[in-house]
Parts: C-alpha cells; structure tokens; sequence
C-alpha cells in the first residue's frame, strides 16, 4: 500500500513537468521507483541482522559498520539528490517566482 502511495506521489509530481521535460522527468521517476524498493529490502536487512557486523581479517576479529547500512545511507542519499532532480524539472510557482523577485530587487539595491 506504501508503494503504491509514493508511486501515485511520484507521478502528480511528474504530470506537473513541462512535456519538453517528460522524458527526463520518466527516467528519474522510474529510478526513484527501483531505489524505493531496494531502501525497503535494505531497511528490513539492517533491522534483522543490526547496524554491524563481524569482519575477520587475518588472525584479528573487528566490529564494522555491516554493508547493509553502508549501502543503504549511499542510497538514501542519491535518491534525495534524484528526488530533487526530478522537483527541479518543475515550473516555478508563483510564490516562488515572487521571492526571487524580491531577492533580485534587494541584491540589485545593495549593488
């Protein structure tokens, strides 16, 4: 249910990007799908087997940070940085439109 609900998110967020950027915007939509679901798998790894793991390296035994984890924050990582991506393909509201002018106007005041 989860899933359906954030690929529903996903796709208002892409009906909004202008058609000149729609094939773009897909891509990054299909990546974000497949990166939702290996988060998932990964999320449920680390709470089964915890956040390290046992690494043996020559006669010494070590404690390190598991994969699982290491994996997982490199990909919560990246799909922010795609999420943004794919926002950033949208227009500007107007809200947002006006802030900057208003930014425009104080940067060009104290020039």
């Amino acid at each position: 249910m989860a899933r359906k609900k954030k690929v529903a998110e996903l796709d208002a967020i892409l009906e909004r990007i202008p058609e000149d950027k729609q094939y773009i915007g897909q891509k990054l939509v299909d990546e974000l799908v497949f990166m939702q679901e290996t988060l998932t798998t990964l999320k449920r790894r680390i709470k089964e087997t915890g956040t390290e793991e046992e690494f043996i390296q020559g006669k010494q035994n070590f404690v390190r940070e598991s994969t699982a984890l290491k994996s997982y924050n490199t990909t919560v990582q990246r799909y922010s940085q795609l999420y943004k991506q794919l926002t950033d393909l949208m227009p500007k509201t107007q809200e947002a439109e006006k802030s900057n002018a208003v930014y425009d106007f104080l940067k060009g005041g104290s020039a």
